[in-house]
């Protein structure tokens, strides 16, 4: 890692004109100062990161008075600079006083508003305090623990036990002391009195800067970002880049799937459009420094990036037939495929059939994941000459050897998990059955139906038993359709055969599933499975095809 003085002969960070002032804060004044929209989150910032276990250390700390921290607060930035969002209530009319946007603290600083500054929804998991075990914990509220109504006596497992108290109700003494039942003694009162104290008034360090500008801003917050739980690559490019680069409401990596949004094939990470970013750019994938990029030139390859995200989205789902970003196999052909389209951004027909074999290939051969160096030299296959390009790639990982579509590799097939690469080619292979839904009879649509993942989406039919009958039926005992019903109900209750069929299901294979006899079932969706599954495979890898490159490649290389 480099010093901190490094410059590598830029120019040396931005002094502040007034020193960041040391003071304290106790913990009810900041959250007053986020109820009242005074408290704000810059573009800056990463997003909200912390587990349930670092949010309930932190509470655990303040109670016993521990340190957590010095926050760095920016004290009324200049009207010219992004307000930020509030990080407490929104639609305040006017705010009234200084504001102070934070430029570190903002994991503690929401945990402590979402703790203590307001009332969870119904069912969600809220930080609690057990004042006999003396520790934070994290549940689902009742109705009348929401609206600090005071437990009856004997609400504990044992009957005997001291209510936990939502830690929302203790930042105001008066609900607190009207939640305090009337039949605890005075010293359980005065326990759960001084939990109140110790929370309200623990005092925050903070530093408050004022007369600095942006970029001073973003110098410090990078400088105080580099110890501590480190931020994601994605984080930092947008911390110091992508906030500077905005488009309707939308900025830095963000304005890429907005402008994805429109096909439908669901949003890529943030980090594999930064290697995308990467690889357009002709970086090595993986090492780039933010603070040395240009905002212009950044911008500029980031319109880049989206455009050739575009075409590969376009690919995947017109011609690769990987509908979603959730079961694509894997992330490498995503950023490889930007880079090829970035460069060639009308490529031939016969390239794209390549491309296609190149894909489903390594894929089915299980060759395009591992270490990022497997990444890296992909994209260096890929250059200004398209069709070498294309025999590059082939020749790397596209190579039609050791390839089979026989018993052995079926095998395999049905019996991967849904999250693997081998899982997720198996269910793009059923979407092109172009699968209906058994209620409407209507074509699924993907992204409704992997809004929630791959998971929700990929259903059992029939449960396990103690007979082990259903184990390592894999897929064939799987159903692709939004949730509902359960996967068999629907499958019996439905009349509409061709919607059966797009599943895999014939009359037999139901009638199996109504009399209880799942081998019958398995058997007969088994096999239709196989045929259109390999039948697939078969048309996207063309094992046997020749994989020579375009005749006008070839009439230009022997002129």
């Amino acid at each position: 890692m480099s010093r901190p003085d490094a410059t590598d002969g830029q120019s040396p960070p931005p002094r502040m004109s007034t020193a960041a002032r040391a003071e304290a804060m106790p913990v009810e004044d900041v959250i007053q100062l986020a109820s009242e929209g005074r408290l704000r989150m810059p573009g800056f910032q990463r997003a909200f990161r912390w587990e349930p276990e670092d949010r309930r250390a932190l509470l655990d700390s303040i109670y016993r008075g521990y340190p957590v921290g010095t926050l760095l607060l920016w004290k009324n930035p200049p009207s010219a600079t992004e307000t930020g969002r509030p990080l407490g209530v929104t639609g305040v009319a006017k705010v009234q006083g200084d504001r102070y946007l934070v430029v570190d603290g903002q994991q503690r600083l929401t945990t402590l508003w979402e703790g203590l500054g307001r009332a969870p929804a119904p069912g969600e998991m809220a930080l609690v305090f057990d004042i006999e075990r003396e520790e934070v914990v994290s549940r689902p509220l009742t109705s009348d623990e929401i609206a600090g109504r005071p437990s009856p006596r004997g609400e504990g497992d044992d009957g005997e036990r001291l209510p936990q108290v939502p830690l929302h109700l203790v930042l105001d003494a008066a609900v607190l002391s009207a939640w305090v039942a009337a039949w605890m003694s005075i010293e359980d009162k005065r326990r759960y009195f001084e939990l109140g104290k110790r929370i309200r008034e623990h005092k925050l360090g903070l530093y408050v800067v004022e007369h600095a500008d942006i970029q001073t801003l973003r110098h410090v917050f990078d400088r105080v970002n580099s110890t501590g739980k480190s931020m994601r690559r994605e984080e930092v490019f947008d911390a110091l880049i992508g906030s500077q680069i905005a488009q309707d409401g939308n900025t830095g990596l963000a304005l890429v799937n907005a402008q994805l949004a429109d096909l439908g094939f669901g949003a890529i990470e943030p980090t594999t459009i930064l290697k995308a970013f990467e690889a357009i750019r002709g970086d090595k994938v993986g090492k780039l420094d933010p603070r040395k990029l240009n905002v212009v030139d950044a911008e500029a390859d980031l319109i880049r990036t989206a455009r050739a995200l575009r075409a590969t989205v376009n690919f995947l789902r017109a011609i690769a037939h990987v509908p979603h970003v959730a079961v694509r196999p894997y992330e490498l052909p995503i950023v490889v495929l930007a880079r090829f389209f970035a460069l060639h951004d009308h490529p031939s027909e016969r390239s794209l059939i390549l491309l296609r074999r190149w894909l489903w290939r390594g894929s089915l051969g299980e060759r395009l994941g591992g270490a990022s160096s497997s990444m890296q030299q992909h994209v260096d296959d890929v250059t200004e000459d398209e069709a070498e390009s294309v025999q590059a790639l082939l020749r790397r990982t596209g190579s039609p050897e050791g390839l089979a579509l026989d018993d052995a590799e079926w095998g395999r097939t049905i019996a991967a998990s849904m999250a693997s690469a081998r899982g997720k080619a198996m269910i793009c292979a059923l979407l092109a059955q172009i699968p209906r839904s058994l209620v409407t009879g209507e074509r699924l649509n993907v992204s409704v139906l992997f809004r929630n993942g791959v998971t929700d989406a990929v259903r059992p039919i029939l449960h396990g038993s103690t007979s082990g009958v259903h184990r390592g039926r894999g897929v064939i005992n799987k159903l692709l359709h939004p949730s509902g019903s359960a996967a068999r109900t629907l499958i019996l209750e439905c009349t509409d055969e061709a919607a059966l069929f797009s599943h895999g299901i014939d009359a037999e294979a139901r009638q199996g599933l109504r009399r209880g006899d799942p081998e019958t079932f398995y058997a007969h969706r088994g096999e239709l499975l196989r045929r259109s599954t390999e039948a697939f495979f078969a048309h996207h890898t063309e094992l046997d095809r020749d994989d020579a490159p375009p005749i006008v490649a070839l009439t230009r290389r022997s002129a």
